[in-house]
This record gives C-alpha cells, structure tokens and sequence, in this order.
C-alpha cells in the first residue's frame, strides 16, 4: 500500500507488488531535479530484486516550507535479503498499476535506512529484517520509466 498525504489529506496509491534496490553510484544524475521538471527517470541498470515477506507500505507526506513544497517519503518492509545500507542505494517500488518509482539520489542527501533483526517466533515463524526506508526532498518519490 503506498499513501500520499497532501496538505494534511492522504491519497492511496495502489499496493505495493516488488521492491528493488540500486546503488548509488549506478543512478543517473540529478534525479530529484530532473523528477521536480517533470522527467521521468530512465534507469540504466537492473535493480536488485529483494523478496517481500508480508505487504510493503510507502507513505508520502507533502507539505509546504520556505516557500516551497517539500516531500517525505517512508517506505517499510520485511524481507530475509540482506540489502547494502551502508553503500547508499536507492529503492524502486512498483505499483499493482505498473506504476514505478524510485525513493533516492545519487547526490546528497541519500535515504536514511534503518533496519531491524528479530527472531521468529517458536512455533515455526522465520526472523526477519524490517528495513524502514525516510528520504526527504522536493520529490522524493521520482517516477520511473522501463
């Protein structure tokens, strides 16, 4: 499920069905520009697939500061993938519309990711990774084309 919050009114997005992963430094320039003039980002690489356990939620928050309009985006997830946090990557998500769109830059400033280990419960659960994805900017949530 992906929810738009604007001036304080939330829009729903349709569920969430992949998410992906890119590094950095194989991100085109200038992504939050280019998705601020409307661009759609064009991405030059296959982004690494990471395997949902549960529903992946994106939530994003529009408001207005110093004269312009600025956007939060929180992406969360469970999966057993171990994805690469301390190089940066940026995250693709897509819609059950075949919508796609990428939460991060190659620039500063990078999604913060926290993530979070827990045991499976004794009857059988398997642990998991939660991984909560925030990235703040412009427009943070850059529509993608294939």
């Amino acid at each position: 499920m992906c929810l738009i919050c604007l001036n304080m009114k939330c829009l729903s997005l349709p569920g969430i069905t992949n998410v992906w992963y890119i590094l950095r430094d194989d991100l085109p320039s200038d992504v939050v520009y280019r998705s601020v003039a409307g661009i759609p980002i064009i991405l030059e690489v296959t982004p690494e697939d990471i395997t949902l356990k549960g529903e992946a939620v994106c939530e994003v928050e529009q408001s207005y500061d110093n004269n312009s309009y600025i956007e939060k985006v929180k992406l969360t997830f469970q999966t057993l993938d171990d994805v690469p946090i301390y190089e940066h990557p940026a995250f693709v998500i897509k819609t059950v519309n075949d919508d796609i769109y990428l939460i991060g830059g190659k620039e500063r400033p990078y999604p913060t990711v926290k993530m979070t280990s827990s045991t499976g419960l004794p009857d059988g659960d398997t642990a998991v990774c939660k991984y909560e994805v925030s990235f703040t900017a412009k427009k943070a949530l850059a529509l993608c084309i294939e």
